[in-house]
């Protein structure tokens, strides 16, 4: 039986209906936490040119509400954009209105294009900053109020190796992860007063759909078959394996753990030892 430290807590998700976003809502809720997702489905979005990003379906964020309430805590499931300033604002205002309270936040939803810098699309760069970086922001402010005063709260945002090198084709990703970190440093000393932690995790590829789909990419850029592609993205990683989202969820839960309260302010990257 799990260990029901997060009971009575309350929980936000974002991009909470699949890949790592999923294992996160589900790692909490096992964890005793009430807790709230929204993903942006497939049916709503607007994609850009360039744009690799699998996006759930809306029964697929309905089916992770469902097995969030097996684990026999409270779930809440939005199809909503968090670039929105009203679907941030809606998100939380939700969430407290129906678990009385909020705890924790997770900054987990993210895009991305793949494009070299010249000629790219304009709306397709500013797109990821908004997404991955101004979006946590506007989650982060309308969620703080509420956990200044529970005077208590953990904020965990998913950054990337790519907030600490660059790629090519990947310079918007790429600046909105290093964006992510500065604001997260930021935030870490504005808010510790108040016994509240903001901490970043920086993954490597992880195991999930849209690292499915950006392997099809690049093996498309580079004339190779997938399976070509994946062994010799492989080569870079010590233990020649994706990063499994459960891995991930785990340090998420331990960060919202009494015994993590000195962890503030840090970036944390789970690489299989890879170099970057």
């Amino acid at each position: 039986m799990p260990e029901k430290f997060l009971q009575g807590r309350a929980a936000i998700v974002t991009g909470g209906a699949s890949g790592l976003g999923k294992a996160i809502a589900l790692r909490l809720a096992a964890a005793g936490a009430n807790v709230c997702i929204m993903s942006l489905s497939n049916q709503r979005v607007e994609r850009v040119d360039s744009e690799v990003k699998y996006f759930a379906e809306v029964d697929e964020i309905e089916h992770a509400r469902g097995e969030i309430e097996d684990l026999g805590v409270q779930a809440l499931a939005f199809d909503g954009d968090i670039s929105s300033r009203v679907d941030a604002q809606l998100l939380v205002g939700e969430a407290v209105s129906t678990f009385g309270r909020l705890d924790i936040l997770v900054n987990n939803a993210a895009t991305n294009v793949v494009h070299p810098v010249l000629n790219h699309d304009d709306d397709a760069w500013f797109r990821v900053i908004d997404v991955n970086l101004c979006g946590p922001y506007l989650c982060t402010r309308n969620a703080l109020p509420h956990l200044i005063k529970n005077g208590w709260g953990r904020i965990i945002s998913i950054a990337s190796t790519n907030a600490h090198v660059g790629t090519p084709d990947y310079s918007a990703y790429a600046a909105s992860k290093h964006g992510l970190l500065g604001f997260n440093k930021s935030l870490a000393l504005e808010v510790g007063w108040h016994n509240i932690t903001a901490n970043t995790i920086s993954p490597a590829a992880i195991d999930t759909p849209s690292a499915k789909l950006h392997a099809e990419k690049w093996a498309e850029q580079q004339g190779m078959t997938y399976e070509e592609t994946i062994k010799e993205f492989m080569k870079h990683y010590p233990q020649g394996r994706f990063i499994q989202p459960e891995e991930i969820a785990d340090l998420v839960a331990y960060l919202c753990r009494e015994e993590a309260r000195a962890i503030n302010g840090e970036d944390i990257k789970i690489t299989t030892g890879a170099s970057y």
